[in-house]
C-alpha cells in the first residue's frame, strides 16, 4: 500500500516502456580506479663514507642507477733522498807567525859583545861591519834566554835610527839607512837582567851568525 502511494505521488521515478519495446539490458557496474602506486625509492648512493638517499624520479621516467664510483689510486711513495755525506774538512798548513828570515849576505858581519853590567841590567851592542864595497842594508835578529827581561832602550850610535819589531820571543831591527862599504855601524841596546849572563841564544846580520867577543 504504500509502495503504490509513493508511486501515485510521483516521488519514485517510473520507467515506462511501451509495449512489445525489448527490455534494455542493464547498465555495466563501474569499477574503482585502482590506486596509484608510490615509486619505488632508489637505493642511497655513497659519497665519501655517508649514504645520501637519492631523490625519486619524476612519475613516469625511468630510474637510473648510479654509475660506480672510481677508485681512488693509492699514493706513490716518494723515495727518501739520501744526502750525500760531506768530505771532511782539509786543514790546511798552519801559517807561522814568524817573520820571514833575510837571505845570507856573507858581506855583512855582526859582532856582540856586552859593554856595561849592572846587578839587574846590562847594556851591550851588535856591530854590524860592512866587507864589501858598495852600501848594504842590515836587520839584526836578537832572542835571549828567560833571564834577561824587558828591553829598556835602543839605539845606533852615530847614524839614523833603526826600527824594531817584536816576533815571539825574537827582536827583529832593521837599518833606517844602509851602511857604507868597508865601515861599520853600531847598534846597542840596554836590557833587563835577572841573575847571571847576558848572551842571546840568537844573533843574527842578514840572516849569518854573529861574532861573540
Amino acid at each position: 500500500m504504500v509502495v503504490i502511494f509513493l508511486v501515485a505521488a510521483g516521488c519514485v521515478p517510473v520507467q515506462t516502456r511501451a509495449i512489445g519495446e525489448p527490455t534494455p539490458p542493464p547498465s555495466p557496474a563501474l569499477e574503482p580506479e585502482p590506486e596509484p602506486r608510490p615509486a619505488a625509492s632508489p637505493p642511497p648512493v655513497s659519497t665519501g663514507g655517508q649514504l645520501v638517499a637519492a631523490a625519486p624520479p619524476p612519475s613516469g621516467e625511468a630510474i637510473l642507477a648510479p654509475a660506480p664510483a672510481s677508485p681512488t689510486p693509492s699514493p706513490t711513495p716518494t723515495p727518501a733522498l739520501s744526502t750525500p755525506a760531506m768530505p771532511p774538512p782539509t786543514t790546511g798548513p798552519t801559517l807561522s807567525t814568524a817573520l820571514p828570515r833575510p837571505p845570507v849576505d856573507p858581506h855583512l858581519v855582526g859582532r856582540y859583545r856586552v859593554l856595561n853590567h849592572f846587578g839587574d841590567a846590562f847594556i851591550a851592542e851588535v856591530l854590524v861591519v860592512n866587507t864589501s864595497g858598495r852600501d848594504r842594508d842590515w836587520t839584526v835578529t836578537l832572542r835571549f834566554p828567560a833571564n834577561v827581561g824587558r828591553l829598556y832602550a835602543v839605539w845606533v850610535e852615530g847614524a839614523p835610527q833603526a826600527t824594531m819589531t817584536r816576533s815571539g820571543r825574537d827582536y827583529v831591527f832593521t837599518s833606517g839607512v844602509p851602511v857604507a862599504g868597508h865601515s861599520s855601524v853600531p847598534l846597542r841596546f840596554h836590557f833587563e837582567r835577572r841573575g847571571h849572563g847576558s848572551e842571546p841564544e840568537l844573533c843574527t846580520v842578514n840572516g849569518g851568525a854573529c861574532q861573540l867577543r
